[in-house]
């Protein structure tokens, strides 16, 4: 789910320069240079932070169209701050993206002047803060939170131990496996 981390940036965005982290780490932005050349994406990390409350509200008015034009825009948008370094708070730049792959320009435009996904995003970071989520990326995998970059052998990983829970007989007191394990007392995931 979309998680929009600075909801209250200004509209034009932050340059690195301004915050107090400074962005990513040298030893980060090397690791993420080598695995995009890796793997043939052209990688740029752009100096600033664009306000992405607009893309997020256009990946979702996407996703309501199809799983395909979900994928497409999310990947375009992606595509196109990490490798051509645009600027994806701004709305030309979004509505380029929307017609490329196929959505209406004064759809996008009329659904980002009716805030029509805005109560969405906002639930989406209120469950993400519930989880104790502050930073991004994240990925909820069964019960095991990850937070920040990580090694693809870690999902794959994740998600293996996720598959086998799943195999386990069910414990109707908790909705735990089996063995109850990952689970408080309540039968809630433990994070």
């Amino acid at each position: 789910m979309p998680f929009e981390l600075r909801p209250d940036m200004p509209e034009e965005g932050w340059q690195m320069s301004e915050l107090e982290a400074g962005g990513h780490s040298d030893r980060v932005e090397q690791h993420l240079y080598r695995v995009a050349e890796r793997d043939g994406f052209p990688m740029m990390v752009p100096g600033f932070l664009p306000k992405t409350h607009l893309a997020l509200s256009l990946g979702e008015f996407a996703r309501d169209r199809g799983e395909s034009s979900h994928i497409a825009v999310h990947h375009a948008i992606f595509g196109a701050y990490f490798g051509k370094g645009l600027d994806i708070g701004s709305r030309d730049v979004l509505l380029q993206i929307a017609e490329e792959e196929g959505l209406a320009a004064e759809e996008v435009g009329k659904m980002w002047q009716e805030g029509a996904y805005d109560e969405r995003l906002k639930q989406f970071r209120h469950v993400a803060i519930h989880m104790g989520l502050d930073s991004t990326p994240a990925a909820l995998i069964c019960d095991e939170l990850h937070i920040g970059s990580r090694p693809y052998q870690v999902f794959r990983d994740s998600v293996d131990h996720c598959l086998d829970g799943a195999e386990e007989e069910p414990n109707v007191e908790t909705g735990a496996g089996a063995a109850g394990e990952g689970h408080s007392p309540e039968g809630r995931p433990e994070l």
